[in-house]
């Protein structure tokens, strides 16, 4: 069997304050390089980072040799399974990122999206550039030291401009919308979509169910991955070192590399409280005739980043309303996740984890949702009346969120063979093209400035992400791009609606 030169081979740790007495390798051998190629992946997840990993390993012919297997619990019986965060009807595309390095790593995807021919990712109707209004509200109040939608929005402009202007597109194909009417000329409306706010031509949205098949049908036909439809009951470890994943029909699957990309669900499997957690985002779904459909269909795309609420065009006789927020918290117990270090024993804890169709899926929405999606309908369509349509259907997508935005791609600090791809905070599907190169780079210890991002980080609250005298403490996200009321439990908002009810009665 191949070794690989993993991060924390034989080296000095030292113990990292704060840190839930883990311990973390130093920054010198956190850099260190593979030195030869695993005999073998196993990668737990088949969403956008599982699959596009699998398929840059394919691509490298330093992996020639090795073996490759993904293993998801994919009920429905084809890869990815329905609900998984990046299989839906349609994903927005673009650059507009405060940050500039998500900024230029978006730029870079957008360039394979764009390519047209039947057999390209954006061919075939899966990616139009219809472009894209992001605006926000001026801010009433805002907490010293955080960011508002409204700095996010003008911090973004800039850095599109900026990367226009780098790949020499001319300058009005970003344009400034600078007061609410303004945004509601550029967007038909009559209403209240936002105080300032731009277009951007250069982005648009991508058909992500579409996607993700192309995606999935290359993979397997390069013939070097095993796909395994099972569900993982735990990460199996010899010593200090993770060998693969147990089963739930007992069968053990083993890697030289383990990678964790269960999206939302790999807090489940692994213990990554305070850092990385599952909240779950509202989507909705109206009927529309042939004549909304050519009018809809040639609008932007349309995000309030204070609200959070958007609309994406449609290709069919369904439209999209959804909300990018802080999301709903499912707190439930977990047994059997990899603790922090070997020296820890597995205790069940409380955490967040996914609730979706596998589950029985969202019978309803939380009244507030219904309500503040009705609101998205009303502002940011030139339509009206859609807001008081019955829903054709509703979902929650669930996002893998971090504290400050930035990913966790990494070797896992306490585990030797452990590599973690998640949380990315609901931005991952755009970079499909390129992800998987990116996890490769940064498992290489190669990953640059987004590489330096994505490293393990040590966390300041140990109460965050854990349950404390019955109260579960959330993280919450705090890079200025989230809109709505963070810590709602999606079990209270429920109840909420079904008190209603009664008391009505």
């Amino acid at each position: 069997m191949a070794k690989l030169g993993h991060p924390l081979g034989e080296v000095n740790l030292t113990k990292a304050a704060g840190d839930y007495g883990i311990v973390q390798a130093s920054p010198q051998a956190r850099l260190q390089q593979m030195e030869t190629a695993p005999s073998s992946f196993l990668i737990v997840g088949s969403g956008v980072f599982g699959l596009s990993t699998a398929w840059a390993i394919t691509k490298r012919s330093q992996f020639a040799k090795t073996s490759i297997i993904i293993v998801d619990d994919a009920a429905n019986g084809h890869f990815p399974p329905d609900d998984c965060a990046s299989v839906d009807s349609s994903r927005i595309i673009r650059a507009d990122y405060a940050d500039p390095h998500y900024t230029a790593f978006a730029s870079e995807a957008q360039k394979e999206w764009r390519k047209q021919g039947d057999d390209d990712l954006g061919g075939q109707g899966r990616y139009t550039e219809s472009g894209f209004v992001l605006t926000a509200y001026e801010p009433r109040k805002l907490k010293v030291g955080t960011k508002s939608g409204m700095d996010y929005t003008k911090e973004s402009w800039k850095n599109c401009v900026d990367i226009a202007a780098r790949d020499g597109y001319p300058t009005d194909r970003i344009k400034i919308l600078e007061n609410t009417k303004a945004l509601n000329e550029c967007l038909g409306t009559d209403t209240y979509p936002g105080d300032w706010g731009y277009l951007n031509t250069l982005s648009g949205w991508a058909d992500a169910g579409r996607g993700m098949k192309w995606l999935y049908e290359r993979v397997n036909a390069t013939g070097r991955v095993n796909f395994v439809n099972a569900k993982v009951d735990y990460l199996a470890n010899e010593g200090d070192r993770v060998i693969g994943a147990k089963l739930t029909d007992g069968r053990l699957v083993t890697g030289d590399v383990v990678l964790v990309a269960a999206g939302a669900w790999t807090g489940s499997l692994v213990d990554l409280r305070g850092r990385v957690e599952a909240t779950g985002h509202v989507l909705g779904y109206i009927d529309i005739s042939d004549q909304e459909l050519a009018l809809l269909s040639k609008q932007p795309v349309a995000l309030n980043l204070s609200s959070g609420l958007f609309i994406i065009p449609p290709q069919e006789n369904t439209l999209k309303v959804a909300r990018h927020s802080f999301g709903y918290l499912n707190p439930v117990t977990v047994h059997n996740a990899l603790p922090l270090s070997p020296s820890s024993e597995r205790p069940s804890f409380v955490t967040s984890r996914p609730s979706t169709s596998r589950d029985g899926g969202l019978a309803r929405l939380p009244d507030e949702a219904d309500a503040d999606l009705r609101r998205g309908l009303a502002k940011l369509s030139p339509i009206k009346g859609l807001e008081s349509r019955r829903w054709k259907g509703t979902r929650l997508c669930w996002y893998s969120d971090t504290k400050d935005g930035d990913w966790l791609v990494d070797w896992h600090p306490g585990w030797k063979g452990l590599f973690i791809a998640t949380g990315d905070s609901g931005h991952g599907y755009k970079f499909l093209p390129i992800l998987g190169d990116k996890v490769l780079d940064c498992m290489q210890g190669q990953g640059g400035a987004l590489g330096d991002k994505w490293k393990w980080k040590n966390i300041g609250d140990e109460t965050v992400g854990k349950e404390t005298n019955g109260k579960f403490k959330g993280l919450v996200t705090m890079d200025g791009s989230r809109g709505g009321d963070p810590g709602m439990v999606l079990a209270e908002e429920l109840g909420k609606k079904s008190a209603a009810k009664v008391a009505k009665l």
